[in-house]
């Protein structure tokens, strides 16, 4: 690899010194190589082209062989010129000039301020040293303030939204719905709430009025736990004034019906038929007769005395 690199990109005494190290190592190389072959007791005359006789020969020709050897590109001349060749030659064409439109701006930018210098000035240098006076502001009222600093909103459509009137609207809508909830509460409860409802704020009226502490024998603190219903409470049979509180069934309010010996009455549907099959009124004209039958014969037993 080192001869290769010699022989291909190198010049000088340096590259000679190893291209004749390389020879000699190939010179020793075939006198071996040729010892070995003389000392063997078969030698094959016929060995083809792929034999030892042909690699020898092969590398005595590349031994005896003349390299051209070109080395110019390394040290090339500047004054040769660039290498490049013309293919077609002919007037050189001038580029179109550049339009208006697309020429460069250039901005002038304002000198920076030099600092006050004192001696003799000209009035061009006095009017860049003094600060320049800024246009006078008229004061604003405070009305044209706030309507300046107010945020304008705008729909979708980009026109400017009435913020005063949008929140006067958006009021309205609230208290109609809180209306409408409050109506369909109201009409949601049903008279038994209505009355307690009433009954609640009555009682707050009439708590304004009371003392402080109530004691036992406050009589209406007594009628008013008298008057509570209690499911467990055993003298609510013969305490309890208002038995009738709560819903009550229907009664038969017509003509008198039949007696029946169980004392049941009529449902308040009965139409005033009796449907039955006579059997409550013969035994009651035969407990009648039983009666009548005793009593004539205790009569009859007390005549003669």
């Amino acid at each position: 690899m080192q001869a290769y690199l010699a022989e291909k990109y190198m010049s000088g005494p340096k590259a000679d010194a190893i291209l004749s190290r390389a020879t000699q190592k190939k010179k020793k190389k075939r006198k071996a190589d040729t010892a070995t072959t003389a000392s063997s007791s078969l030698v094959d005359d016929d060995a083809g082209w792929g034999g030892e006789s042909s690699k020898l020969d092969e590398e005595e020709d590349f031994a005896d062989a003349v390299v051209a050897k070109d080395r110019s590109f390394k040290k090339r001349r500047v004054d040769e010129g660039s290498g490049w060749s013309t293919v077609r030659g002919g007037a050189r064409e001038e580029s179109p000039p550049i339009p208006a439109d697309e020429q460069p701006t250039v901005v002038v930018e304002d000198e920076p301020e030099q600092p006050f210098t004192g001696g003799l000035l000209t009035s061009a240098q006095l009017r860049k040293a003094l600060p320049k006076s800024q246009p006078k502001q008229e004061a604003m009222t405070k009305e044209e303030e706030e309507a300046a600093q107010e945020t304008i909103y705008r729909d979708a459509t980009g026109r400017k939204i009435d913020v005063k009137a949008a929140r006067a609207e958006a009021a309205r809508k609230k208290r109609e719905r809180e209306e409408k909830e409050a109506k369909k509460m109201e009409w949601g409860k049903g008279l038994v709430q209505r009355e307690e409802q009433e009954e609640r704020k009555r009682k707050l009226e009439e708590t304004k009025s009371l003392p402080f502490a109530r004691r036992a024998d406050d009589k209406e603190l007594n009628e008013e736990l008298k008057a509570k219903d209690r499911w467990n409470d055993p003298a609510a049979a013969f305490l309890t004034k208002n038995q009738s509180k709560g819903p009550r069934k229907p009664e038969y309010r017509g003509p008198p019906p039949p007696p029946n010996r169980f004392g049941i009455k009529p449902g308040y549907r009965w139409d005033g038929v009796d449907r039955g099959n006579g059997f409550e009124k013969k035994y009651f004209q035969r407990h009648n007769e039983r009666r009548r039958n005793t009593a004539a014969s205790y009569e009859w037993s007390v005549d003669d005395m």
